[in-house]
């Protein structure tokens, strides 16, 4: 027999067979049965060894059945499970991790009845614990088996290296929460970032802080199961667009009837549409409205109830707050809601038609019966917000008495339902002019607060998105404070910084976080007794990092390829720009791709650094591509927390990099007449740059008047938010964003600025403004004139001549006040172009005409794509675009074409443009068009 090279640093001797799943002898590891065992690639595959000469077939039978049949992993193999007489499982060379890790997955596998298959005990503990195990630590390991705590032993197996004997025992025998074990996760890999992160302290340091992190791992755990039973109470499949029908065909039913009983007979479309409300009409369609948002509040907080403690206790503690709903809304409009109208869903239009239900239940629910009304509440809560908004801003001149209806008789009932502090909301009240609520209160101490509320505080409408975010696992939603009504997000995205926070999900992913942190920001600190202690000092220090935000040279091959789809797959790609990228990527993945060797080949351009998508935007795998010059090949490609990917994924990655284009130019072939004598070295005179010395003075004169316009300093505080830093300081910054970081930067703006101020500020173009006044940019070429000063004004690599020019003091902040503004339209664009659910309720609500326009042009020009369906608004051929007031597509000083460059900044192909309106008409995304459709849009965008 030859000797075979096994895992972990074994070799077979001579007088050993190594055989596989298939009962096919191994020479040595190139000819393992990778091709023929499905799953298994020949680098560590598992296999069974034993004595040569001995019947091996009963080993086989037992490997196969292992592997196909009893639950078996790829990676207990290398424990050396005992097969049969003589033979045990193996694996060849080429395994990751270690020991350790193979005999933890065994010890799940046989559990303590089974753990005589591994051999002596002794050598399992040393396996786990190292040479120092002692019989403390032996029982308290055998006690953890038995009652299956397999995160413990992992934990503890990993801090083996860097704990005593006694500590260990500490962690094994602790008396908490109970962890989730992370099957995938290498205790190998754990010990790796333990070390890492816990060297600098002392043992009982080491321990503290891993009791600590236990405790908040297990309370976050704690929290995810509590969110995932809260979602659990809602449907699994969405029927917000039915619903939103329903509602909508009932609210116009309604205000018919109103027409009807004011006409005195069944009104003309003419007449529908030039009646106008009065005040008295519009109070009752807004107290409609009130009434609907506190049945849906009422709804999801008793959906968030059931979800945290059941049906009977969740209803309840809900007792108060359906009983107070379903006083809002009559038997006989119930009745009208619930009415089934042909074609369309057969649920109720109006929340408190299921309000009504559930309270008619208290006290004796049935548990089908609550949950099937309470299937849909976060769907009614949408679009509650959605329609409060459109009342909000369509009545806002005939508001009455509305906005000084008290809201003590609710309070009465309910009280304040969420941490949101009434004395703090500073939200202007709509329709009267008076003071805030927070400022009302301080001025009257010792008031409650629900003497003083109205519903044109619109508190209610904070609460109820407060309600539906605690529904989606936030604790309050975000609300920015707006001129009419707050902005809200009710599933708001953490901000880039605390994206960086290590994830507190599993263990792993908490060590692996805080160990990517310590790669950039230097040792851990020494004074910290906490787990966020420790990374929030290290989040700190990470802060003033240049290696986080260099940018990574990816090639541009590559680049026009992110976010589509790998072939043959259903994942999508993503490239990592900068290190921070890398640093969320391996928070979340628990793998070392942020680590310095990663992040310097990615600057060099050696390589380039992938995620994977889903269709649930979670990583898959991560791979890193290697450059050579013939093309790309896939250097590493691993799953979560370093696991063996998918076969068939690799093998499609594999491909794909495969037919990737080299971005290395090859060297020219050497002469082949042999070598000639050098060519005498040529002699110049160094070129003065006399584009500079004639443009840069009167340019950076007219740039820094352009920068101190007031236009400008508008735009630059809408964009930068800080009116303390200096100008070029907060360009520069802004320049150095990633387009990730643009994007995110982009959308927060949107709802903390709106979209129509964006717009603006992205308008404020100072080098634009400077070339335009400098008589020379102006004339051609063979007038003296030096028309090449436009490249300054694009967002591509400059030629020699100008790269000076662009670096002078005062020209380079306006120049970066050009690129921030082309790269946020261009994010802008990429927001539509994703159906961006922040971008389409901006569009609905808020747009003016000049970014409804560029937006429209672009939508249009765009292919036709089912993420971002569209409806045609104008006929096939015609430029004559419907709606009040009228436009057209080719009005030389209409708003169209005065939007088609910004068209352009958003990526629109203006000749694809024309095109698709010749043969189909200008096309809107249909989650732009509200009540009203594209009519209303158009007509409330010109107002």
């Amino acid at each position: 027999m030859r000797v075979v090279r096994m895992a972990f640093g074994v070799v077979t001797g001579r007088d050993q067979q190594v055989l596989d799943a298939h009962g096919r002898l191994v020479a040595d590891e190139s000819e393992a049965a990778g091709a023929g065992a499905p799953g298994f690639a020949a680098a560590g595959a598992a296999v069974a060894a034993g004595p040569a000469g001995a019947d091996p077939r009963p080993a086989v039978a037992a490997l196969a059945r292992y592997l196909h049949g009893d639950g078996g992993t790829l990676t207990a193999a290398g424990a050396g499970i005992a097969l049969s007489p003589g033979f045990v499982t193996a694996r060849l060379h080429g395994a990751r991790g270690d020991r350790r890790d193979a005999v933890l997955a065994a010890v799940q596998l046989l559990g303590l009845d089974g753990l005589h298959r591994l051999g002596e005990r002794a050598g399992v503990l040393v396996a786990l614990f190292g040479a120092e195990a002692t019989k403390p630590l032996a029982a308290a390991a055998g006690q953890a088996i038995a009652e299956r705590r397999w995160a413990a032993l992992q934990l503890a197996s990993a801090a083996s290296g860097v704990l005593g004997a006694e500590q260990l025992v500490r962690l094994l025998t602790l008396d908490g929460p109970p962890i989730d074990p992370t099957p995938d996760a290498a205790a190998s890999t754990m010990a790796a970032h333990l070390g890492q992160l816990l060297a600098p302290y002392s043992g009982k340091r080491r321990l503290d802080l891993l009791l600590d992190l236990w405790q908040r791992v297990a309370a976050r755990q704690e929290r995810l199961r509590r969110d995932q039973r809260r979602r659990a109470t809602q449907g699994k499949r969405s029927r917000l667009d039915e619903l939103t029908a329903r509602y909508r065909s009932h609210d116009d039913a309604l205000l018919l009837d109103q027409i009807r009983q004011e006409l005195g007979h069944e009104p003309t479309v003419a007449e529908a549409a030039r009646w106008f409300p009065y005040a008295w009409q519009a109070e009752v369609s807004l107290n409609r409205t009130l009434a609907d948002a506190l049945a849906a509040t009422a709804l999801v907080r008793t959906a968030v109830n059931v979800g945290d403690h059941g049906v009977v206790q969740g209803m309840n503690r809900s007792t108060a707050l359906l009983t107070a709903a379903a006083r809002a809304i009559s038997q006989e409009e119930a009745r009208a809601a619930a009415r089934r109208v042909p074609g369309l869903t057969g649920l109720p239009a109006r929340p408190g038609c299921y309000v009504r239900d559930l309270a008619a239940q208290l006290g004796n629910p049935a548990e089908q019966y609550v949950r099937q009304r309470l299937a849909r509440a976060a769907e009614y809560a949408e679009i509650l917000l959605d329609v409060a908004t459109d009342r909000l801003i369509e009545f806002r001149n005939q508001l009455g008495g509305w906005p000084s209806i008290s809201m003590r008789d609710w309070r009465a009932g309910v009280g304040y339902l969420t941490g949101r502090d009434p004395a703090r909301w500073a939200q202007p009240p709509v329709g009267d002019g008076r003071p805030p609520l927070a400022e009302r209160l301080e001025a009257r101490p010792g008031v409650p607060a629900a003497e003083e509320e109205t519903a044109g505080d619109l508190f209610w409408y904070a609460e109820l998105a407060d309600a539906l975010a605690q529904l989606n696992g936030h604790e309050q939603a975000d609300v920015e404070y707006g001129a009419h009504y707050p902005y809200i997000d009710h599933d708001p995205v953490p901000d880039d910084d605390r994206q960086l926070v290590p994830s507190l999900d599993s263990l792993p992913a908490a060590l692996a976080g805080a160990a990517q942190l310590v790669s950039f920001g230097g040792p851990p600190p020494r004074q910290c007794r906490t787990w966020p202690d420790l990374t929030d000092r290290l989040l700190a220090a990470l802060g003033v990092t240049q290696r986080l935000t260099t940018a990574f040279r990816v090639p541009e091959p590559l680049l026009a390829l992110d976010g589509t789809v790998l072939p043959g797959t259903e994942v999508r790609l993503r490239f990592a720009r900068d290190a921070r990228a890398l640093t969320r990527w391996a928070t979340y993945m628990g793998n070392c791709i942020a680590s310095l060797p990663y992040v310097e080949a990615a600057e060099q351009g050696e390589s380039a650094l992938v995620a994977l998508h889903d269709e649930d935007g979670r990583i898959v795998v991560n791979v890193k591509l290697d450059q050579h010059v013939r093309g790309w090949r896939v250097g590493e490609m691993r799953a979560r927390f370093n696991a063996d990917p998918d076969l068939e994924l690799r093998r499609s990655v594999v491909a794909w990099a495969a037919a990737l284009p080299s971005a290395i130019v090859e060297e020219p072939a050497a002469d082949p007449e042999g070598e000639r004598l050098p060519a005498a070295r040529p002699t110049f005179r160094r070129r003065v740059d006399r584009t500079f010395q004639e443009v840069s003075g009167p340019l950076a004169r007219l740039a820094a008047d352009a920068l101190a316009a007031e236009e400008t300093v508008d735009a630059l505080r809408v964009l930068h938010g800080s009116g303390g830093a200096p100008p070029a300081e907060a360009l520069t910054s802004l320049r150095r964003l990633s387009a990730d970081r643009v994007q995110r930067l982009s959308r927060n703006k949107l709802q903390a600025v709106g979209l129509p101020a964006l717009w603006r500020a992205t308008s404020a173009r100072p080098l634009e403004r400077a070339l335009i006044a400098l008589p020379s940019a102006r004339a051609p070429e063979d007038a003296g004139g030096r028309p090449q000063l436009s490249l300054l004004l694009l967002d591509a690599p400059l030629p020699g001549s100008l790269r000076k020019l662009a670096r002078h003091d005062a020209i380079a902040p306006a120049r970066s006040m050009e690129l921030v503004a082309r790269r946020i339209r261009a994010a802008i664009g990429r927001l539509a172009r994703a159906g961006d659910p922040a971008l389409a309720h901006q569009v609905a609500r808020r747009a003016d005409t000049a970014v409804l326009c560029s937006l429209v042009v672009a939508v249009t020009s765009w292919p036709p794509d089912p993420a971002l369906p569209t409806v045609a608004v104008s006929e096939p051929g015609r430029t004559c675009v419907p709606g009040f007031p009228r436009s057209d597509l080719d009005d030389p000083s209409g708003p169209w074409q005065r939007a088609l460059p910004g068209a352009v900044e958003l990526g629109a192909d203006l000749d694809a443009f024309r095109e698709r309106v010749a043969g189909e008409g200008l096309h809107v995304p249909v989650a732009w068009l509200g009540h009203g459709g594209w009519n209303a849009l158009w007509q409330r965008a010109a107002r």
